[in-house]
């Protein structure tokens, strides 16, 4: 089976947080991660932590392909519904609006994915209890995961560190009704995620029209010379094309994961093309 290409993948672009240089790992924190006061005052997490953490008593009114996961007479047991009931808040608190991704954007414009352990950690599951709930929600169509194995030398050993990138579907929120507020945050996200690349392309930019130092030898200015990043300013209209292709590229793997490389490529070539 063909694989995506991921030479020129944008660094804030959750996909190239699997191929990203290995990170320290930083082990349990002393202190749970939870809702910050910035997104509980957004509507939308305040809606979603509600409903999910009354989601054993809602639990035959939303997520209906949750509770007939099994494909027979037999609903789904009750402790998959507390386990998702505890893990909602860890959840929420990593979720980037942006991308509906587990993770972050750093300060240096490049896209982290959360650890699975801490997240675990913070709802007080088992790692394994956690993973075969995900994997009960990719079953259904829930949500979708990227698993990457890396090297890594820690301790004096070579080892090898499994990341997961883990994206929640339109659908969840569909069927959790907040499908109206997670489009409302979604589009507010991603323009603030432009805005902020945008800012961090012009800082970059600024930083490389910095003089030479003196005694610095003409080989070494006409090199700098060569690397000078463009100053002028970014394209708001070109960049959401690029992550609205890449979200493309995304879903029409998982739908179509026989395809190659530039037959995805000429659909989403093909969806734009028509959606312009």
């Amino acid at each position: 089976m063909a694989k995506l290409a991921h030479k020129n993948l944008h660094p804030a672009s959750p996909t190239a947080a699997l191929h990203a240089p290995p990170r320290p790992d930083p082990g349990h924190k002393s202190h749970e991660r939870r809702l910050s006061e910035a997104q509980l005052k957004l509507p939308f997490f305040k809606k979603a932590l509600e409903c999910l953490k009354s989601i054993v008593q809602r639990r035959f009114k939303v997520l209906p392909r949750l509770i007939r996961a099994n494909g027979n007479e037999r609903i789904t047991r009750i402790e998959v519904y507390h386990n998702l009931a505890a893990a909602a808040e860890p959840i929420l608190a990593r979720l980037d609006l942006a991308t509906g991704v587990l993770g972050w954007l750093d300060e240096g414009g490049n896209f982290r994915l959360n650890n699975q352990k801490n997240l675990a950690h913070d709802a007080g599951l088992a790692p394994a209890c956690l993973n075969r709930l995900f994997k009960r929600l990719e079953g259904v169509g829930y949500l979708t995961r990227r698993l990457e194995r890396i090297a890594v030398h820690e301790h004096g050993i070579q080892l090898v560190r499994t990341r997961v990138m883990i994206r929640f579907t339109d659908l969840f929120w569909q069927h959790l009704r907040l499908s109206l507020a997670h489009t409302l945050a979604r589009k507010v996200a991603r323009k603030k995620r432009l805005r902020k690349l945008h800012a961090l392309e012009l800082a970059k930019a600024q930083t490389a029209r910095k003089p030479a130092p003196r005694g610095q030898g003409r080989a070494a200015a006409a090199l700098n010379g060569r690397l000078r990043v463009r100053t002028a300013p970014l394209d708001d209209s070109r960049m959401p094309e690029q992550l609205l292709r890449h979200e493309i590229l995304l879903r029409l793997k998982i739908e179509h994961p026989s395809l190659s490389a530039a037959e995805l490529n000429a659909m989403a070539d093909a969806i734009l093309s028509g959606a312009g």
